[in-house]
């Protein structure tokens, strides 16, 4: 019987640790960035922040996912949950440190991890393409 070898998982795993951190931390940085920019430029109420975090959330699990699990060819959708794990930590200390609502947590996780599914899915999904003569 053949061996199955598994010496390249354990670097496969590390580079994609690595990268889900890596782009969760500029893909945030940058979305709360265009979003402060916004407030400060229209003048927006700031109670409307709890709603503009949903969008940074949202969409940062959206990129993250799409990049991070493009190397993979199968099991898109719980790779991009995976991928989202980062981004739900900052989100939970970002409850705890500036006491937010617990209901806005768990809606935020719920979003994030069904976007980062959905997007990692759409990476991984194999399209036949048709030419046309």
């Amino acid at each position: 019987m053949k061996k199955i070898s598994s010496s390249g998982a354990n670097g496969l795993l590390i580079k994609f640790i690595i990268k889900i951190v890596f782009i969760t931390i500029i893909a945030v940085s940058l979305l709360s960035l265009l979003i402060s920019f916004v407030f400060t430029k229209l003048d927006l109420d700031l109670k409307y922040l709890e709603y503009a975090s949903y969008a940074v959330n949202i969409l940062s699990a959206a990129i993250v996912s799409y990049l991070c699990t493009k190397s993979f060819k199968n099991n898109g959708f719980v790779m991009g949950m995976l991928s989202s794990v980062p981004l739900i930590v900052y989100s939970f200390i970002n409850l705890i440190v500036n006491g937010n609502n617990i209901i806005h947590f768990f809606v935020k996780l719920a979003a994030v991890l069904v976007f980062s599914g959905i997007f990692g899915y759409l990476s991984t999904k194999k399209q036949k393409k048709y030419k046309v003569k």
